[in-house]
C-alpha cells in the first residue's frame, strides 16, 4: 500500500481551515443580521421623525432626529456591505477547503468541474485514461473556475509539452506547492466567478469571455470618427445654452428645439453601436470586473525564473498594472448603470447624449488596453493550471517529478501507482522498459489489475509531460507521444461496430509509430472482438509491427498464445503477470506484478462464485 500517511497532514489542515471558516461565516451571519435590524430601526427613525416634523411644533428637534436616522442608515449600509463581502469571501474559502479535502479521497468524483466540455473525438488516449469527465484526472486536479484556467489545464493534459516547457512548469509547480494560502486565495477569487453571491451550493459554469474579448480586440466604432467625438460635446452644450438663453431673453422655443431635434437624431443614429458595446461588456461584467481580485493576487505572487517574469510581463501595460486597468474599466462601465433607472435615464440620455459618452469612455479604455486583455486571461489561466498541479504535489507529498530522458526511449518506474485510487487502496509496482522497441506483455486473470496497471503507466506519462508530479517514488521516461487502445465503444448512430472501432484505434497507434515519433503504446486485450485464431494472428502482427518500428509500450491479454512471438521479437518483450490467490475458497487479489506469464485463468471460478454451476477444468 502506498502513501497512506502522506495525506494525513494536508487533510488535517483542510479540516481545520474549513471549520475555522465555518465558524467565521456563522459569526458574520450574526453580525449581518444585527446590522440589518439596526438599518431598519435607523430608517424607521428617519421616516417617523420626518413625518412628525411635518405636523408638530418641535420641528428642529424632529428634523434633527430624522437627519440622525438618515446618517445612521447610511453608515450602517456601508458597514453592512463590508460584512457581506467578508462573509462571501469566508464562504468561498470554506468551499475551497471542503473541496480540497474531497480531492484527497475518491469523493473527488462529486466535485462540479470534470472538464467533460473539453472532450474531443478520436483523441489518442482521452477516453481510455479517464482524463476528462466524471471520475477523471481533471476532476481530481482542477482548482480552476475560469474558462481560460480550465481550458489551459485540459490542454496540458491532452498534449505533451516540449522538454524546456515541462521543466519550466515543474519549477513553478514546485514553488507554488507549499504556498497554500496564496493558492487558496486565488481559487477563492476564481470561485466568485462560478458561485452565487452567497457562495453556498449554487454553481454555474465559467462565463465565456469570448464576447468581451471580441469587443476588446476589435476596432473602435465611435472614437475613430472625430465628427462624432466633437458633436457629442457640442450638441448638448449648444442645446442647453440656447434653452437657458430662450428662458432669459424670451426667445421662441424653436431656437433650442432645432438643435434638440438634431441631438435626438444623432443619439438615435448611434444607439445601435452603443447597445452593441454595452451588450458585449455587460454580458461579461459580472465576471470580468471580478477578475480584478485574481489579477491582484497574481501581481503580488512571487514566481521564480524566467517563467515567472513572463507571466508578470503580461500584466503590465505602459507602466500600469492590469488590476488598476480593471478598476478603470469598472468605473467607466458604471456610467452605463444609469440605463437601469427607467425614470431618469431617458431624459439624461437625450439631454447629455449619455450613451454616446459612455461608449466613447469604454472605447478609450479599449484602445489603451484591449489588445492586452487576452494576455491577462492567459496568465490567469496558466496560473490556475499550475496551481492545480501544485495542489496535487501538496496533497500527495510522496509523488515525485519525473526525470526526462533526452536520448533514446525508456520507461523506468519504482512504486508506480494509479493517482485516481485513494492512497489507502493504491498498490504500487516497479517496472522497467530499458530502450525503444521494447514492451511489457502483461498476462493475468480477470480482475487482477492488468488494465489498472496500463492506466497507471498512461496517467504517469500524461502528468509527467504536462509538467506535474507523478504517482511514483521514481520515474524516468522519454518525451513520448502516448497512444492507447483500451476502452472501445461502438456507435449505432454512425454504424460503427465494436470490432471496427477497435481496429481504427489500433491503426492510429501503428500510424503514429510509422511517423518516426517516440510512441508509448498501451493496448488492452487486443482484438478481443473476433475469433480465437484471427485474434492471435492479428494481435501478434500488431505487436511485432510496433516493436519493429521501435515503439515502446505494454500490452495486456488473457490469451497466452500471444506470448508465442518470433524469437527476435520475444527478445524485446518482458513477460509479466498479475494473479489471484484462493484461500478457503475465497478469491483475493494483491495487484502485484510478477515475472513470467500467468499459468491459469479464473473465469470459471468467478462464474461459480456468482452461483453459476459451471464445471471447473481439472
Amino acid at each position: 500500500m502506498a502513501h497512506a500517511e502522506d495525506s494525513s497532514q494536508p487533510r488535517e489542515s483542510y479540516v481545520q481551515r474549513a471549520e475555522r471558516y465555518r465558524q467565521l461565516v456563522a459569526t458574520l451571519e450574526g453580525h449581518s443580521s444585527l446590522i440589518s435590524n439596526l438599518r431598519g430601526l435607523a430608517f424607521g427613525l428617519c421616516v417617523v421623525a420626518a413625518g412628525f416634523a411635518l405636523f408638530r411644533v418641535e420641528r428642529p428637534l424632529l428634523w434633527g432626529l430624522s437627519a440622525l436616522g438618515a446618517l445612521a442608515f447610511t453608515v450602517l449600509l456601508v458597514l453592512h456591505a463590508r460584512v457581506l463581502r467578508r462573509e462571501d469571501a469566508a464562504r468561498r474559502l470554506l468551499v475551497v477547503n471542503e473541496a480540497a479535502e474531497k480531492r484527497l479521497t475518491e469523493a473527488f468524483r462529486s466535485l462540479a468541474d470534470d472538464g467533460a466540455t473539453f472532450s474531443t473525438e478520436n483523441h489518442a488516449y482521452l477516453d481510455d485514461l479517464d482524463i476528462l469527465g466524471p471520475g477523471s484526472l481533471f476532476q481530481k486536479l482542477c482548482v480552476a473556475h475560469t474558462r481560460f484556467g480550465q481550458q489551459t489545464l485540459a490542454r496540458w493534459l491532452l498534449g505533451a509539452a516540449e522538454v524546456d516547457v515541462i521543466l519550466e512548469r515543474q519549477n513553478l509547480v514546485r514553488a507554488l506547492a507549499p504556498r497554500l494560502l496564496e493558492r487558496q486565495e486565488l481559487e477563492a477569487e476564481s470561485l466568485s466567478l462560478a458561485a452565487s453571491r452567497s457562495g453556498r451550493t449554487s454553481y454555474k459554469p465559467p462565463i465565456d469571455p469570448g464576447p468581451f474579448l471580441d469587443w476588446a480586440e476589435g476596432s473602435t466604432q465611435l472614437l475613430n470618427k472625430p465628427f462624432v467625438v466633437w458633436a457629442a460635446w457640442l450638441l448638448p452644450g449648444l442645446t442647453l445654452t440656447l434653452f437657458v438663453l430662450s428662458r432669459v431673453f424670451g426667445w421662441p422655443p424653436i431656437s433650442w428645439l432645432v438643435p434638440a431635434v438634431l441631438q435626438a437624431g444623432f443619439m438615435a443614429l448611434h444607439a445601435s453601436t452603443a447597445n452593441r458595446v454595452f451588450g458585449a461588456v455587460s454580458s461579461s461584467e459580472g465576471a470580468f470586473v471580478r477578475y480584478a481580485g485574481m489579477l491582484k493576487t497574481l501581481e503580488n505572487l512571487e514566481l521564480p525564473g524566467k517563467a515567472g517574469e513572463r507571466l508578470k510581463s503580461k500584466l503590465i501595460c505602459e507602466g500600469q498594472s492590469a488590476a488598476s486597468a480593471m478598476q478603470s474599466f469598472r468605473a467607466r462601465l458604471g456610467w452605463f448603470e444609469l440605463k437601469h433607472n427607467g425614470l431618469v435615464y431617458p431624459f439624461v440620455n437625450v439631454a447629455l447624449l449619455w450613451d454616446v459618452h459612455s461608449t466613447l469612455a469604454l472605447e478609450r479604455w479599449q484602445k489603451q488596453y484591449g489588445r492586452r486583455v487576452r494576455g491577462w486571461f492567459e496568465a490567469m489561466g496558466e496560473l490556475e493550471a499550475l496551481s492545480s498541479l501544485a495542489g496535487l504535489l501538496y496533497d500527495e507529498p510522496g509523488f515525485v517529478f519525473p526525470t526526462l530522458l533526452s536520448d533514446g526511449a525508456g520507461f523506468h518506474a519504482e512504486g508506480l501507482g494509479h493517482p485516481l485510487i485513494s492512497p489507502q487502496k493504491r498498490v504500487e509496482n516497479d517496472l522497467a522498459l530499458s530502450e525503444s522497441g521494447t514492451a511489457l506483455l502483461v498476462t493475468g486473470s480477470n480482475m487482477s489489475g492488468k488494465s489498472t496497471l496500463l492506466r497507471s503507466m498512461g496517467l504517469a506519462t500524461v502528468l509527467a509531460l504536462s509538467g506535474g508530479p507523478v504517482c511514483a517514488r521514481r520515474l524516468e521516461l522519454a518525451c513520448f507521444r502516448l497512444h492507447t487502445s483500451m476502452r472501445v465503444r461502438d456507435s449505432l448512430q454512425s454504424g460503427v461496430s465494436h470490432f471496427y472501432a477497435e481496429l481504427r484505434k489500433l491503426k492510429s497507434v501503428v500510424d503514429a509509430a510509422q511517423s518516426n515519433q517516440q510512441v508509448l503504446f498501451l493496448l488492452d486485450e487486443i482484438l478481443h472482438g473476433t475469433n480465437s485464431n484471427e485474434r492471435q494472428l492479428g494481435a501478434r502482427w500488431i505487436m511485432s509491427e510496433l516493436l519493429r518500428l521501435n515503439a515502446t509500450g505494454a500490452v495486456s491479454t488473457h490469451d497466452l498464445e500471444l506470448c508465442q512471438l518470433p524469437a527476435e521479437q520475444m527478445g524485446r518483450v518482458q513477460l509479466v503477470h498479475l494473479r489471484e490467490n484462493v484461500e478457503n475458497g475465497q478469491m483475493t487479489f494483491d495487484f502485484k506484478l510478477r515475472e513470467g506469464p500467468v499459468t491459469e485463468g479464473n473465469a470459471l471460478r468467478l462464474m461459480r462464485s456468482l452461483g453459476l454451476d459451471v464445471p471447473l477444468v481439472s
